[in-house]
């Protein structure tokens, strides 16, 4: 049996399946794709048995046949080839790659019967949700996700949707990521899942690689959820929960409020945290009317730094320490030119919201907080 693939687009789909693939495991089928051929497609299948993914490219080709090769060396060979057509052919269990009548080499396979079955979802409630709706909520919150894996729940971001809002919310205790938007949305009742970091950066990935804007189709079952276009499927375990009520953490009461230029921010506090201690990353902000002065002192190195910004801010002195590397990251995810920081004590959460120029061009509900850090030493 021979099948006929351009080496570009055998390239992509590997590309999109091999991140799915585990580094290290003791189910050495693991390590393997399973192709499955047939006269008009080709599917590559990839899992780790947390994380499954399915993807579909066309072929020209005779019969239908499967196959599971080891996914790094198929990956490797595919990669070093020149952008010609190839022609892949299988006898038993051995694969044969042949490109540009010059070329040709043999992976010897195993049997696809031992592959791990892709997951199925009896019971579930399908959602169907814009490309970059979808990106959007993932970039704005999965930054977030808690790498401590004693609080499982924790280490997931947290998908809702109900009938008139949809969005993605995680925090670590430290801090917090939410992306809403508000619709029309074809469920009976509110449906929700903990999803995994690995999965969602990998959708963004896809997504990202594909040119057209298409709808993704996600259906939330009990113990899996799967996203679903006509080029891929890509399915995952739900992490346990329930995941803890984030809105108890959002301090209502702010009544320090400051809007600021992002840019002007995002500059300064790179600039002085040069300086700042490896481990705390602990910058002093001092607001004071109309003025914001960002102070670090490293003691450890015999190191100061300090940055005065104008501000629109006309309340009393406040003085807070943040992390400096969690606060940067939270300002290049806000792509508005303006934010607003709400605060309250020294020790109660600071909100940061985007400004937008015109209602019209606010898209989704974005909420990003910060637990601010002790500050012990006098700057």
């Amino acid at each position: 049996m021979s099948f006929v693939i351009h080496k570009k687009r055998f390239f992509e789909i590997i590309q999109k399946a091999y991140p799915i693939v585990p580094s290290k495991t003791s189910l050495q089928i693991l390590l393997n794709f399973k192709l499955t051929f047939s006269p008009e497609s080709l599917d590559i299948t990839a899992t780790d048995l947390d994380h499954s993914i399915r993807v579909s490219s066309a072929i020209s080709g005779d019969g239908d046949f499967e196959i599971t090769v080891n996914a790094k060396k198929l990956f490797e060979i595919v990669r070093e080839l020149h952008d010609d057509e190839l022609t892949l052919s299988i006898d038993e269990n051995v694969l044969t790659i042949e490109s540009g009548g010059s070329f040709s080499c043999k992976i010897s396979g195993a049997d696809s019967r031992d592959f791990p079955a892709y997951p199925e979802i009896p019971e579930f409630t399908q959602v169907n949700l814009e490309k970059e709706q979808l990106r959007d909520c993932i970039i704005k919150s999965s930054f977030a996700v808690s790498k401590d894996e004693a609080r499982a729940c924790l280490c997931g971001v947290l998908f809702e949707v109900d009938k008139e809002r949809m969005g993605m919310v995680s925090t670590d205790g430290h801090r917090l990521g939410s992306c809403f938007y508000n619709g029309s949305f074809d469920v009976d009742s509110k449906v929700s899942g903990i999803i995994s970091q690995k999965t969602l950066l990998h959708l963004v990935r896809i997504m990202d690689a594909e040119d057209a804007q298409f709808e993704l189709e996600i259906q939330f079952g009990e113990k899996y959820m799967l996203f679903k276009t006509e080029s891929f499927i890509l399915c995952t375990k739900l992490i346990d929960g329930p995941y803890p009520d984030y809105r108890r953490v959002i301090p209502a009461d702010n009544p320090k409020k400051v809007a600021l230029n992002k840019g002007n921010l995002v500059e300064s506090v790179r600039r002085v945290s040069v300086l700042s201690n490896q481990k705390t990353h602990l910058v002093k902000f001092i607001f004071k009317t109309n003025e914001l002065e960002i102070v670090v002192l490293n003691r450890d190195i015999g190191g100061e730094a300090r940055q005065i910004l104008p501000v629109e801010y006309d309340g009393e002195e406040h003085v807070m320490g943040l992390n400096a590397a969690y606060f940067a990251e939270i300002l290049n995810i806000i792509k508005t030119p303006e934010i607003r920081l709400e605060m309250n004590t020294q020790i109660s959460a600071c909100l940061i919201y985007p400004v937008y120029e015109k209602e019209e061009d606010k898209k989704s509900d974005d909420l990003f907080l910060i637990m601010p850090l002790r500050i012990l030493e006098e700057v």
